[in-house]
């Protein structure tokens, strides 16, 4: 029987086009408000865009350059508050940013930009900015260049460490407040009455069986597909265009600092070089696309771009492409301008109403940091349209599973893991992996696995994650396939062997808890490897 099955008969107040952290802020927020809510993903939540950032929770220091301050204070804000919410996966990263004398920003233009950073920060949690000499820089980070060094500015943002699950935790809370949300379900036509759009035609890819659903407001959240959607349902109010795409590729490359480093590139764009995990994480181009979303890998030519700016502040000489362990892109979906340089184009979200009765609600623009906002201000809409009201909540309530309000928990506090390890056996790494994942949910866990035989073991012997949370993983967080796990149910797939130590062991244990036959296991097997090939394929170009 299909998963959709059921919900033919019932007329939602809102369907939701698209599984990505604007989805599933929007579905949170409506289904916290009283809203009955499906939404509909094509592949797996998080798996577009989402997945696809430079894993930051940030202010955005350099639109300051492009005077959009109600940006800046919007994300300094969300970034204050998804601290509260998710500090298991949110935590507070130091940022140097090196000052060369040939600079085009020199440290008067970084001192007034951190300064003002400070100041529309609210309720700060971290220390002040500063502008600090040559030789506290180099004692701070080694690796940074010295020659012609004039100072560097000192700051804080957040790191996020996982975004799948942070979007996953969403997805979760709305189902738990009575929304309906389904991966691999792939939306083939919006469905149009006298009085405009009506519902979705939806085809569920598990059983290639297609449902009618009914929905009296539709958000189109797709992220690069959305003028896709908008032409499949006929809609056109404000011209074919909406978005404007843009690419963005990251590099992992060893560890090579312990701090993050916010560095000029030479044709004025701006590089990260973020530790995160084993890894240094370095990103991003921002090059226009017209291509297929569906099918994006980084190129040669984008990686040695990367790595060439990176080197001239950071001369380690495993800055190489032969040292490179993997890579991935994706896509942005900003707000159509004309005539502007890609870097220049705003993050500021946009939502427009379009089509009879202002019911079809697309957005664009979206900001990682900025999406518990922008579903606040879409679910305003909604509800406006419905003839309802109720307050947004999800600024005080935890994003771990609970639900709960949220106080100043600080997640250090959690990672407190000797009582749990003493009485459980299990590594510390794993235990500190677990509160990582699930934060105060990680009890669940440790619960699954003292019932389970077996339940404690590792499931990679390069990773410290364990056979219960692949069955948490189908149990109560709407896994389907393997790459599901891997990749963003837990960071198997994304830590150095990515994976292709334990995917045949796991796609066995998945086969067997999802009635799974050989030619599927075969199927998920071969498509994990295709996106493991993908990360790779810079080599070959």
């Amino acid at each position: 029987m299909s998963r959709l099955a059921g919900i033919e008969a019932q007329q939602f107040d809102v369907l939701i086009i698209g599984g990505g952290m604007a989805g599933a802020g929007v579905a949170r927020d409506l289904a916290l408000r009283g809203a009955s809510v499906a939404l509909f993903e094509k592949a797996d939540f998080a798996s577009g865009t989402t997945s696809r950032s430079s894993k930051l929770i940030h202010g955005g220091l350099r639109y300051l350059e492009l005077f959009d301050f109600k940006l800046v204070r919007e994300s300094l804000r969300e970034r204050e508050t998804l601290g509260r919410l998710a500090p298991h996966l949110i935590r507070p990263l130091p940022f140097l940013i090196p000052i060369y004398r040939s600079a085009r920003r020199g440290l008067i233009k970084v001192r007034i930009g951190l300064t003002l950073y400070d100041w529309l920060t609210p309720g700060k949690r971290t220390d002040r900015y500063q502008v600090i000499r040559p030789e506290a820089a180099l004692a701070l980070e080694p690796e940074v260049r010295a020659e012609d060094l004039k100072g560097a500015g000192f700051y804080f943002d957040d790191l996020l460490l996982s975004p799948e699950r942070l979007c996953l935790e969403n997805v979760l809370s709305a189902c738990r407040h009575g929304a309906r949300a389904f991966n691999y379900a792939a939306v083939e036509e919006v469905l149009r009455g006298p009085k405009g759009t009506e519902g979705l035609a939806v085809r569920d890819l598990l059983t290639d069986r297609v449902v009618r659903v009914r929905g009296r407001v539709i958000v189109n959240a797709a992220g690069p597909w959305v003028d896709r959607v908008r032409a499949l349902a006929g809609i056109s109010d404000r011209g074919a265009h909406v978005i404007r795409t843009t690419k963005g590729i990251h590099c992992l490359l060893p560890r090579l600092t312990e701090r993050a480093v916010y560095l000029p590139a030479q044709d004025e764009r701006m590089i990260f070089v973020i530790p995160w995990r084993e890894f240094s994480l370095v990103g991003t181009t921002d090059t226009d696309f017209d291509g297929n979303p569906d099918r994006l890998w980084a190129t040669k030519d984008e990686v040695t771009y990367l790595l060439g700016e990176v080197r001239g502040v950071l001369p380690d000489r495993r800055v190489t492409a032969d040292n490179v362990l993997y890579t991935y892109a994706g896509v942005r979906p900003l707000t159509h301008e004309a005539g502007k340089s890609p870097s220049r184009v705003s993050r500021q979200h946009r939502v427009w109403s379009e089509g009879p009765g202002g019911k079809f609600l697309t957005i664009t623009g979206t900001k990682l940091t900025c999406f518990r906002s922008l579903a606040e201000e879409v679910s305003d809409r909604v509800m406006a349209r419905l003839g309802r009201r109720a307050r947004a909540r999800t600024a005080g309530l935890t994003l771990d599973g609970a639900d709960e309000s949220a106080g100043r928990v600080e997640a250090r506090a959690w990672m407190d893991v000797s009582a749990e390890r003493a009485a459980t056996g299990l590594a510390r790494e794993t235990l500190e992996r677990l509160v990582e994942t699930y934060g105060r949910n990680h009890v669940r866990v440790l619960d699954l696995a003292r019932k389970l035989p077996g339940g404690s073991e590792l499931l990679c012997h390069r990773n410290p994650e364990i056979v219960a949370q692949l069955h948490y993983a189908v149990a109560e967080e709407l896994t389907v396939s393997l790459q599901d796990f891997l990749l963003r149910r837990t960071g198997i797939g994304q830590s150095p062997c990515q994976g292709l130590d334990c995917a045949l062991a796991i796609a066995a244990r998945l086969a067997d808890l999802l009635g799974w036959n050989a030619r599927r296991r075969e199927a998920e097997l071969a498509a994990f490897h295709d996106h493991v090939n993908q990360s790779r394929r810079f080599r070959q170009t």
